[in-house]
């Protein structure tokens, strides 16, 4: 993902904010494909140690907080457009995403989110990964509406309106990309 530009927000999405969005999220679709495709099971398996996640569990994670992020933004499309909430925005685009794609502050997924095995072999969660981030750039691309001016509640970063939910995806997704290359660079991963 490129770097945003670091401009204050004043109005509805601009077609390079759309354009910049659409690009994020199917690049970071591609990064992840590139990150487990050829895998075996053991590499898909293993943990680094007792309490980090597989590269498998990685991959769920990401699709259950992307169709957790994604209905919030269909439910918040849902409601009517609020401009004076702007001001309860506490997060620039730029720092929500450095935040969300940085690895150095490690934080326990709520317990929705927390990997279980629900949707099988990891072949399995990434069909369903590409069936929702297709669903997801769908509705960047097409989406009418203010996307400034409609909210969702993240659990740390406060309100966000729903331009800043799919950076939140798109980054997200590389943060976990990255949790990924590391789970490979641990001594004992598997060499096939």
């Amino acid at each position: 993902m490129e770097n945003l530009s670091s401009t204050p927000v004043t109005g509805p999405v601009t077609p390079a904010e759309r354009d910049y969005i659409v690009t994020a999220l199917q690049t970071t679709q591609q990064l992840l494909h590139e990150a487990v495709d050829g895998l075996t099971d053991a590499q898909l398996t293993f943990k680094p140690n007792a309490d980090r996640w597989s590269i498998a569990e990685c991959v769920e994670h990401i699709v259950l907080v992307e169709r957790g992020i994604f209905r919030a933004i269909q439910y918040g499309m849902s409601l009517p457009a609020k401009p004076e909430k702007r001001s309860e925005i506490k997060v620039s685009d730029v720092d929500l995403v450095r935040a969300t794609r940085g690895r150095s502050r490690l934080l326990a997924a709520p317990e929705p989110f927390v990997p279980t095995g629900k949707y099988g072999d990891t072949s399995a969660t990434v069909a369903l990964f590409d069936q929702v981030r297709t669903a997801d750039t769908d509705f960047a691309q097409t989406a009418e509406g203010d996307l400034r001016t409609h909210y969702f509640d993240h659990f740390i970063l406060g309100r966000l309106d729903l331009y800043q939910a799919l950076l939140l995806i798109a980054s997200h997704g590389e943060r976990h990309r990255k949790q990924i290359d590391d789970v490979k660079a641990t001594p004992g991963y598997p060499q096939s």
